[in-house]
């Protein structure tokens, strides 16, 4: 009985979490130089860890699929394997990955830190809500930011294919980039970039709910920011094949 009272103690704890950021976003006020001011933290910290994460998979592709296309004499068509892979799947899911251990850790230590010192009690005594003024930040700034590094990403994915496949391995420049144009559209685009969306904002939820409630000091923080990562980057990747699976049944 225990557990059941639990689950549904917590599933009620979402339930309020989720309406308190749903009415923070469409009321005021908005602190948008917090906003602006996370952001920035994000950039900074995410930058560099996620592109040299996803730089290599271009070029993996490309060795891989060097070989196979090779046996059957179509190395033309290496740069159509890398373009639908690097823009529906890995530079979407690998730069979310990484902001999840980047950025979500990072936002859930930083407002578990401020429960554990009382500091998240202050600023509602102080009539500050601390979903508006702590989470909320956060949350669009992980919402944003994991789009635009997807952006990076696929370049630096797309570049480091063309540099094993035209520069290493001898392909035709003409045929790579023909094959590259034909194959990418703009759905392909706007896939990536609405998973990034829907996979940044996730990163945000969890992190801010699981630092608002922390408790147990120093090794709760910790907790909070390892169930964070762990959580989401599960999420990400189910979340990433079923949206997959779905898109390949719609015919998109």
């Amino acid at each position: 009985m225990r557990p059941l009272l639990r689950a549904l103690e917590t599933l009620g704890a979402i339930a309020v979490y989720l309406f308190a950021i749903v009415r923070s976003l469409f009321t005021g006020p908005r602190y948008v130089g917090e906003t602006l001011r996370v952001s920035e933290i994000l950039i900074r910290r995410c930058l560099i860890p996620v592109g040299l994460a996803v730089a290599p998979v271009g070029a993996v592709i490309a060795l891989q699929g060097v070989h196979i296309f090779r046996s059957f004499g179509a190395e033309e068509l290496l740069s159509s394997l890398l373009a639908t892979a690097v823009f529906r799947e890995y530079s979407p899911a690998l730069a979310s990955v990484m902001v999840a251990a980047q950025a979500g850790s990072s936002i859930a230590a930083r407002i578990g830190t401020m429960r554990v010192r009382g500091q998240i009690d202050a600023l509602a005594v102080m009539s500050v809500d601390p979903i508006r003024y702590v989470v909320l930040p956060g949350l669009i700034a992980c919402a944003v930011v994991t789009p635009l590094l997807n952006v990076l990403t696929t370049l630096l994915g797309l570049f480091s294919g063309w540099v094993f496949a035209v520069v290493l391995v001898g392909c035709d420049h003409g045929s790579f980039m023909a094959n590259l144009y034909s194959q990418v559209s703009l759905v392909d685009l706007y896939v990536g970039l609405s998973k990034c969306l829907v996979f940044g904002t996730a990163v945000g939820l969890i992190a801010g709910y699981l630092g608002l409630q922390t408790t147990g000091g120093a090794a709760g923080v910790g907790k909070a920011a390892n169930n964070t990562v762990t959580y989401t980057i599960v999420l990400i990747l189910v979340c990433d094949y079923l949206a997959s699976m779905l898109l390949l049944s719609l015919g998109l």
